[in-house]
């Protein structure tokens, strides 16, 4: 199976630690004045009544508070709104991460070095997971929702190996800088992180919305502008996919047609990679000469190799009913997905032979889309 990412919806929020012990370094320091100190002490207090050493300072001014505190010796972060909702909390204590979160971390991060793991809660109180790992050189966090699914991922700069001073936090539509907005205009809005750096004077946004079934994943630099984007099509295969001529994109046939004006198209393969189009493989014959060409996901000629033969494996998707699924998946979606229904089930089959099975479940107002392998062991989930 090639490695997925799941990128997913924005529910659950952390934000950096103060020491080499939690999950990032010191907080961003500003004035609080007294008034507000105390106001946002006092909503930790009520949900803490045993909390200790509180601290609080300014994460987004006006808009949210960061708050550290202890519980029986054991520290504690929170982001706090200015109307004093309480959007996470965050142990520093250590925690196993679940299997699931494991196997995504195995599968997407190859060689990864596990550096942090914690537990906490979101804003309804439901379990989040924050993880620091590092790999290929990059400090990378990831958060989790409690069904571990992806919610965030921030990469720092490769060979930045400290990690910048930051936090990140949860932000609504309404928040987000005008114009943000805008550029969302036509898209349905999921949900936003922002990630502001230790002086508080730039702050990345990460937002997640949903237009014509495909979810896209936005990433705005501190003016607005849109730097990154990521999208997430539930209805593609996990494996490959075979093309039509007609279904190639504009530039590769425009390719074809200036480079190999007399050639016959035979066969090409949509190249999958962490839930996404990674390139493209195509088949050409002349005068029963066989070519090889590869391109990247941008359409860009890469290179072509003449070959003998090349039979592309048959890949199809078959609809199927929860009394279709393996048992392993109905165990799993009972554990993890308490009075789950399903809208949707498929199985992908691989020259007629069981590849991988992807259902889009209902557990209440929430909708996932969850992927497992051939022998139903859980791969990914997205919320959408």
């Amino acid at each position: 199976m090639n490695k997925l990412l799941l990128v997913c919806s924005i529910a659950f929020i952390g934000f950096m630690s103060s020491c080499s012990e939690k999950l990032d370094v010191q907080q961003p320091q500003s004035t609080v004045d007294n008034t507000t100190t105390a106001r946002i002490s006092a909503v930790i207090k009520t949900e803490y009544p045993t909390a200790t050493n509180l601290s609080v300072s300014s994460i987004d001014d006006k808009k949210v508070y960061g708050c550290d505190f202890s519980v029986s010796g054991v520290s504690h972060e929170s982001a706090v709104s200015a109307s004093g909702q309480i959007l996470s909390v965050y142990s520093s204590k250590d925690i196993t991460l679940p299997e699931a979160i494991v196997t995504y971390l195995n599968t997407t991060y190859t060689g990864y070095k596990l550096e942090k793991a914690v537990q906490g809660k979101d804003a309804s109180g439901k379990t989040s997971y924050k993880v620091l790992i590092e790999h290929n050189d990059q400090k990378i966090i990831i958060l989790f929702d409690d069904k571990y699914a992806v919610v965030a991922t921030f990469a720092e700069p490769k060979n930045n190996v400290s990690g910048d001073k930051n936090k990140v936090f949860a932000t609504k539509l309404t928040d987000l800088p005008a114009n943000i907005q805008s550029q969302l205009t036509g898209y349905e809005f999921i949900g936003a992180i922002v990630k502001s750096n230790s002086d508080n004077s730039k702050k990345t946004y990460f937002v997640t919305a949903k237009k014509d079934g495909i979810l896209y994943e936005f990433t705005f630099d501190n003016d607005g502008k849109l730097t990154k984007t990521k999208t997430f099509d539930p209805n593609k295969k996990i494996e490959n996919k075979l093309l039509k001529e007609s279904d190639l994109p504009q530039v590769i046939r425009d390719y074809i047609k200036i480079n190999y004006k007399d050639w016959k198209y035979e066969q090409g393969i949509t190249l999958m990679k962490d839930g996404s189009i990674d390139g493209y493989s195509l088949v050409l014959s002349k005068d029963k000469k066989l070519t090889l060409l590869s391109f990247d996901k941008d359409g860009k000629f890469l290179k072509a190799v003449e070959t003998p033969t090349i039979q592309f494996p048959k890949i199809e998707d078959k609809a199927i009913t929860v009394n279709d699924l393996p048992q392993t998946i109905k165990d799993y979606l009972n554990k993890t997905y308490t009075g789950w229904t399903l809208t949707k089930g498929v199985v992908t089959l691989k020259d007629n032979v069981t590849e991988a099975y992807y259902v889009y479940i209902t557990v209440g107002a929430d909708k996932y889309h969850v992927y497992f392998d051939k022998n139903g062991k859980f791969l990914l989930a997205k919320r959408g």
